[in-house]
């Protein structure tokens, strides 16, 4: 009776679910281009990384330009345990998991004190700190980073496929994976806490709810998330460095990802991410002779949303206007069938 119950009410994103799933299931069947195979992708993992920022940001309300961070200690921690160790991905995916969380808590414990503008610094040159570190630190490979194309073990083990749409599954996957966690972490005593520390902490706190415990394991699971996406970004392309890996412009962009889709909703960093890699990779690629040109668009784009649409993209397919167009169609339909 309860899964009877629990079905009746995720109607709606069930529904939801099974139309974006079917339409990212078969995106590759579009094109078998290697360019666009790559995009997709890379569209995936921003999408992972999205919502895993999404947690701290969209939910508990803290604005953290700091994941670069997350991004780059996952992708090292793949990128040497192969290398290294000969160890899978599929195994040092978690290790990164946990050590990200770990470094989650030690950071977040006295930067989650602070509130506003001073968190979202503070996270910021936290972040460059890392980047100085890692572009210092020769035993990882500094500044010239680390190439880990594995030759000795299959292609399942390594995570390292000669076809890109057989990791695009795998990086759909996961991103399903990150969707039902959102979905039962939004729906959970933890979702309904942590948006109650966003709207008002003073509130929160006067009605009982520990503000500094939820907001501490809201990063740290935003954390684990992104190094998941770290650990993917660096299989696709067997190569990573700090200059790549650990510039705030991809804390940046994380952010970005999820404004542009629409924060603290489920499938805002999912669109967010598909639209921003689209615009960055066809726009460097048709106009390479003009230099960051794929930014002012994000510019632009920024700008419009805010102004315009301040819940993001994905406010344009609320379910009641899904449901209005729906009847729309079904009523013509009957129509046309009567005359």
């Amino acid at each position: 009776m309860k899964l009877k119950s629990l079905l009746k009410s995720e109607k709606g994103f069930i529904r939801q679910s099974s139309v974006i799933l079917t339409i990212l299931i078969l995106a590759p069947v579009i094109s078998q281009d290697e360019f666009f195979a790559v995009t997709l992708c890379l569209s995936l993992v921003w999408g992972i990384m999205g919502l895993g920022w999404n947690v701290v940001g969209g939910y508990a309300g803290q604005t953290s330009n700091g994941h670069a961070m997350y991004f780059g200690i996952g992708a090292y921690v793949g990128a040497l345990g192969l290398k290294w160790y000969g160890l899978s991905p599929w195994l040092t995916m978690w290790i990164a998991v946990i050590l990200c969380m770990v470094v989650a808590l030690v950071v977040g414990y006295p930067l989650l004190r602070l509130r506003g503008h001073y968190f979202a610094i503070a996270t910021m040159a936290i972040v460059e700190c890392v980047r100085i570190i890692f572009t210092n630190w020769k035993l990882i490979g500094g500044a010239t980073g680390v190439m880990f194309y594995d030759k000795t073990h299959s292609e399942l083990y390594s995570m390292q496929f000669a076809n890109r749409i057989s990791f695009y599954y795998i990086c759909l996957g996961f991103m399903l994976i990150f969707i039902i966690l959102s979905r039962v972490l939004e729906k959970s005593k933890f979702g309904y806490y942590c948006r109650a520390i966003k709207a008002n902490q003073e509130s929160a706190e006067s009605s009982g709810i520990n503000s500094a415990f939820y907001k501490r394991w809201a990063y740290m699971i935003s954390a684990g998330i992104v190094a998941i996406g770290g650990i993917l970004y660096g299989q696709l392309f067997q190569y990573i460095d700090p200059g790549s890996m650990l510039p705030l412009s991809n804390s940046m962009l994380i952010v970005l990802v999820v404004v542009m889709g629409g924060i603290g909703t489920i499938w805002g960093p999912v669109l967010g991410a598909f639209i921003m890699t689209f615009i960055n990779q066809y726009a460097r690629a048709l106009f390479n002779q003009v230099a960051g040109l794929n930014l002012f668009i994000y510019g632009v784009l920024v700008v419009f949303i805010v102004l315009f649409l301040p819940k993001g993209i994905v406010s344009l397919f609320t379910e009641e206007r899904l449901e209005a167009l729906r009847k729309k169609l079904f009523h013509k339909k009957t129509k046309t069938e009567e005359a």
